[in-house]
């Protein structure tokens, strides 16, 4: 009996589509398990994590796993959680995954010392992750959130402290503790997170175990008259040097530190109302485990930095005044015509953050766990 052409031809179709079926599930299968993998790593370092049975999609040119009521807990207390997470990748590209929280998400952190209980949101949250294919692990991790607000919630008062209104017999009531972020609402347009490692782990501090990239549009900050409540553009550009230590704790970051660890902040800008600066340094830990560093800074709009401090109660009596002619004396104009800029070097020692002789800022001990 003669097989009709048209015959021959549907079913060699139905035998590619068969067969190329069974071989996108058994890649979305290999996709998935790489996730799984990752996913029971974290559950082994403490973390909780549950989520609703994945679904499978994507086909024919894509794969996607889609998972639901996401919600994570880290040992230190962070969680966070997504009604929907969605990861896909290209079929011929599996190391390159696409996260994508179509409804946002939302991460809370509990107190701990001068750092007060923080919850952030995003009404759009994304990423991108590249997978190495031999061990599952990533290689570089990419975290995109659009329209973002932190919450800081206020410190509570100090222990014995009235709970009630302040005394009538001249004493001076408790003050607050300093806080690292003051209680407020914080909106933020765009955050871009990028963390990258290494093929190949450094053995030395002369290689680079982990190199970070942070991007930060019109965010939201405590009230500076001179400087005005948004920083327009923050972008960072670090690497942490020599093998990275295995967990954030003396006994894991002592070495990392005795054996020459630094981290080398390549570049950070930052343009604050008429505020500017381009600036780089390293960093690294001294005896007490607590952050040091030098570096240089160029400013424009200096002035604007003066009167801040001024503001603020860091510069007092004649001090601003002399600040204010010494930016005058010493800054450059640019031979674009752009603002006058100065260059500062820059340190970070004793709890203090100097840019040339000002005090712009001080800083907490890092508790080690």
């Amino acid at each position: 009996m003669r097989v009709r052409p048209l015959t021959l031809v549907l079913f060699l179709v139905l035998v590619l589509v068969t067969g190329y079926a069974v071989w996108w599930h058994r890649m979305a299968t290999r996709l998935l398990g790489l996730l799984e993998h990752n996913t029971e790593l974290a559950r082994a370092a403490g973390a909780t994590i549950t989520y609703q049975p994945p679904t499978l999609g994507g086909f024919p040119l894509g794969i996607s796993i889609t998972a639901t009521d996401v919600k994570v807990a880290k040992p230190d207390g962070l969680s966070w959680l997504a009604e929907t997470v969605k990861a896909s990748a290209p079929i011929w590209r599996l190391d390159q995954v696409v996260l994508t929280l179509a409804k946002g998400g939302h991460a809370s952190l509990p107190r701990e010392g001068a750092r007060p209980a923080l919850d952030a949101t995003a009404t759009i949250a994304g990423g991108r992750v590249t997978l190495d294919l031999a061990t599952g692990t990533p290689r570089s991790v990419q975290v995109n959130l659009n329209h973002a607000t932190l919450v800081a919630a206020p410190l509570p008062a100090p222990e014995g402290a009235p709970a009630e209104a302040p005394p009538t017999d001249g004493t001076a009531a408790a003050a607050p503790p300093a806080s690292l972020v003051p209680a407020g609402s914080y909106p933020i347009e765009d955050v871009s997170v990028t963390v990258e490692r290494p093929v190949t782990p450094p053995t030395d501090h002369t290689g680079t175990g982990l190199a970070l990239h942070v991007d930060i549009t019109n965010m939201t900050v405590p009230p500076v008259r001179s400087l005005g409540t948004t920083v327009q553009r923050l972008i960072l550009a670090a690497r942490v040097q020599g093998p990275i230590p295995a967990a954030p704790t003396a006994d894991a970051v002592t070495p990392w530190s005795k054996e020459g660890g630094t981290v080398e902040v390549d570049s950070l800008k930052l343009d604050w109302g008429d505020l500017h600066m381009g600036a780089n340094a390293t960093l690294a830990l001294d005896a007490n485990l607590q952050p040091q560093g030098s570096g240089t800074a160029e400013l424009s709009g200096l002035d604007n930095l003066v009167d801040a401090l001024h503001d603020g109660g860091s510069l007092r009596g004649n001090a601003a005044t002399w600040a204010h002619l010494g930016v005058a004396l010493l800054a450059k104009p640019k031979a674009n015509g752009g603002p006058p800029t100065l260059k500062l070097p820059i340190t970070m020692q004793d709890h203090k953050l100097q840019v040339g002789p000002l005090t712009v800022a001080h800083y907490p001990d890092i508790s080690w766990h």
